[in-house]
């Protein structure tokens, strides 16, 4: 290669990651869900029974937050004293209007025609990660991260330290 070659391809624009890096699994455990901005959207992550799903945080309905709704299963009934819970369909529903949109198609309950957007999520391995983000294909998703606070006081020239979480700030 020569040196006018390598500039150019040091000087070429980086393609913007389209893959972003949310969390350890375990920082999102089952039943939780975490809301993240990537690639200048919003979105909603879910581990549900311990699978990931990932909606766009807009309801197609009226705009609403979608991912800031409740998680439900799909009720089902023959007729009357007949109600059964069917685990396998799962909604999220907007805190607006309560519309339903399934977590997987991003179908919705009230209208078929209309949709909300899944988008593909997965688990995989740190190595591979790694390796990805260093080519500039995955990127991660900013803070907030948290920090464990733990409060000290002083009394008559002793430091104490208490393991207690600290409530609504540390104590001098």
């Amino acid at each position: 290669m020569t040196a006018a070659e390598a500039r150019s391809a040091t000087d070429a624009p980086r393609r913007r990651p389209h893959r972003f890096v949310v969390a350890k699994v375990d920082e999102i455990p089952p039943g939780e869900r975490r809301i993240v901005e990537a690639g200048g959207r919003e979105i909603g992550v879910y581990n549900i029974k311990g699978r990931f799903y990932a909606m766009l945080n807009r309801c197609p309905h009226l705009a609403g937050p979608l991912c800031e709704g409740q998680v439900v299963n799909a009720v089902e009934s023959s007729g009357p004293g007949d109600v059964r819970l069917e685990e396998s369909r799962t909604y999220v529903t907007c805190p607006w209007h309560n519309w339903e949109f399934d977590v997987e198609t991003g179908r919705s309950y009230w209208n078929p025609r209309l949709r909300a957007r899944p988008l593909p999520v997965g688990v995989e391995g740190g190595a591979e990660i790694e390796a990805a983000m260093e080519r500039g294909e995955v990127d991660r998703i900013p803070g907030p991260y948290r920090a464990e606070m733990i409060p000290v006081s002083i009394e008559s020239d002793y430091v104490v330290l208490s393991l207690r979480p600290a409530r609504g700030g540390t104590s001098s």
